[in-house]
Parts: C-alpha cells; structure tokens; sequence
C-alpha cells in the first residue's frame, strides 16, 4: 500500500486554516443551506477534519441532539472536543477516530437524519492485492453505507472535487480574500503545503486511489447505493460539486 498523508497530522493541519479563505466558506454555506438541519437531529460528519460543518449544522439549527464527527486523523480529536464549549453542545458534539475506507459498521440502520461531508468521500480507498490496482470498491461501498445509516427521509449532502481540480484557484482566491493580511507568513506556509498534497492528491486521482467523478458517473453511483433524488450545484470556486441525495422512494417504503 501506498503513504496515506491523510494520516498524518501535517496533512491534517494543513487544511486548517482553508476556513479563513472564502471559497471554503462559501463551500460550507452552500453544504449546510441545502442539508437544512433541525433542532434535535442526529447528524454524521465524514471526514470532519477541524470540525467546520459539524459546527456549522450545530448553529444552523440551534441545537442538535448529537454530531458525530468522524475522521482517520487522530488529532482532530481536540478541536472537535472544543466545539462543545463554543456551542454550550454538553458533549452532544462527539469524535470517532476511524476510516470509511473500512467501512461504516458502528451505527445500525437508519440511525442519521442527515449525513454530510466536506471534500473527503472520493478518499475511500481499496487496493486489489491479486491486480495490483486501486478500485473504486470502497466508494462505492461508502455510499452504500451512507444510504443504511439514513432515516428514510434522511439526506445525504457533501462536497466532492470536480475532475482534474485546479486547487490553484483556490489557492489564490483564498490568499485575495484576505489572508494574506492576516498572518501572511503562517498563511503562505499553510498555502506551499496545501499545493503540495494537492499534486499528491491529483496523482493519486490519476491512478484510480481518489475519486473525482463527473457528475453524471456520481450520481450514477448514488442511484445504485439507493438513493432518488440527486441535486447539485457548483462551489469552491468551481472546484467542486455540492450534492444533495435522498433515499429513493422505494427505498423509504421498504424501511
């Protein structure tokens, strides 16, 4: 198996501070505007990183009967425990440290409202030993997943890289909104970083590791893991896609 930076804390911290530039923050409006989260819902962030979305659902709706964050990166661990304090959440705001290429097996059925994901799904990775070629096996088994822990009208909506992503322009917008006033230095390290995992990121899409799909193929992949109706809409820049799904009726008649 390859390196997986996504493990690693550098990696890790350098997506931090993407919240201070606004195609991400644009990119979390858009997320959260159509995921339309009630008070005292169940929600899953996957791949939770820092915790943006996770605190973005919290103060959307007021207040939330839990978030489960859930990421690969151990050192999330501790800003997400912060949000509790920021958001009063008495521990309703919880982080799991594993990785939806494995699977997600700790929930039952039906257990979410709402899923979301921010620009971490198409990382699902599956090696085939006897070919020796990534495929494309865990994302789909991830959407599936997705669609088991969902209520029957539950919705499932993230944001994932459109093909061949020029994290570059989101690079240079990020730094033109700002950044480069505040902290410029810490800002332009965070930035050689994040171009540098992106041409990783890039390869590795090259290769079939990662997943950045037309829109077409992705919801082709979201109709066969059972869901109906899928929406989207350009973000990020026009870096990625912000998608909507939910289970299909036959899907929620059958539950």
């Amino acid at each position: 198996m390859d390196q997986n930076h996504w493990l690693t804390e550098t990696c890790a911290k350098a997506f931090w501070d993407q919240k201070e530039g606004r195609p991400y923050q644009k990119l979390v409006s858009d997320t959260i505007d159509w995921a339309a989260p009630k008070p005292g819902e169940r929600w899953l962030d996957l791949g939770c990183g820092s915790g943006q979305l996770a605190s973005a659902l919290w103060q959307q709706a007021g207040s939330l009967q839990e978030v489960v964050c859930l990421d690969c990166a151990a050192i999330n661990a501790d800003p997400i425990s912060k949000l509790n304090h920021k958001h009063q959440a008495a521990g309703a705001i919880k982080f799991l440290e594993a990785n939806f290429s494995d699977g997600l097996h700790s929930f039952p059925p039906g257990t979410f409202d709402g899923i979301v994901s921010g620009l971490s799904i198409s990382y699902a990775e599956h090696f085939d030993e006897k070919t020796g070629r990534y495929t494309d096996k865990a994302f789909s088994q991830l959407l599936s997943d997705v669609r088991r822990l969902l209520k029957p009208d539950g919705r499932f909506v993230f944001s994932i890289n459109v093909p061949n992503p020029q994290f570059w322009r989101v690079l240079w917008k990020s730094l033109g909104s700002g950044l480069r006033i505040s902290r410029p230095g810490r800002q332009l390290v965070t930035a050689l970083r994040m171009m540098r995992y992106g041409h990783w990121l890039r390869g590795e899409a090259r290769r079939g590791r990662f997943h950045y799909l037309p829109i077409d193929q992705l919801t082709a992949k979201l109709q066969s893991a059972g869901f109906g109706s899928v929406d989207h809409c350009v973000s990020y820049v026009g870096q990625a896609f912000v998608v909507r799904a939910r289970p299909a009726v036959s899907a929620r008649m059958s539950a």
